[in-house]
């Protein structure tokens, strides 16, 4: 690069263009993030600052997301448990609605067909109500795996309780 008269110089860039500053004077722009209005609000209604607005959702550690795998597989291993055992019982579960009535024998199969449903809820819900708090995560996620730990898996027929 040549430099001009009056500490101009040209650039390699295309003939005819100059810059007006030495390049160690120019700062550069920071670049302008819109800020999601839904977002900087706070839990209370009002508006967050705008330091913590601009810096975004902080992002889940490694150790969270290996959690979130392995507790997660074990919730759809439990799902899978409790959908064969529900398959198995409904065939059982016949005769005694026989008996049971006409709405009684409907709670029961809807009992028998949700349980599966149970751990997956359980785990969608904990991921979305405590997705920011990871202490609280971890707390939802082991009751969880208490809570609707499928039973018949231990025992050799559901009715051993």
């Amino acid at each position: 690069m040549r430099t001009g008269s009056g500490g101009e110089r040209e650039s390699a860039l295309q003939s005819g263009w100059t810059v007006e500053a030495p390049p160690e004077s120019v700062e550069p722009a920071a670049p302008v993030q819109p800020v999601d209005p839904v977002a900087a609000l706070s839990p209370e209604g009002e508006l967050a600052d705008d330091a913590e607005a601009a810096a975004g959702p902080a992002q889940m550690g490694s150790l969270t997301v290996v959690l979130l795998g392995l507790t997660g597989g074990l919730f759809l291993l439990f799902a899978w448990v409790w959908m064969s055992w529900a398959q198995y019982y409904s065939g059982v579960n016949a005769a005694t609605v026989a008996g049971s009535g006409s709405i009684g024998g409907a709670l029961q199969q809807i009992v028998f067909w949700i349980a599966p449903l149970a751990p997956v809820f359980w785990f969608l819900s904990a991921l979305v109500l405590a997705r920011k708090r990871t202490r609280v995560l971890v707390a939802a996620l082991v009751i969880g795996l208490v809570v609707t730990f499928p039973l018949p898996m231990v025992f050799s027929s559901g009715a051993a309780l």
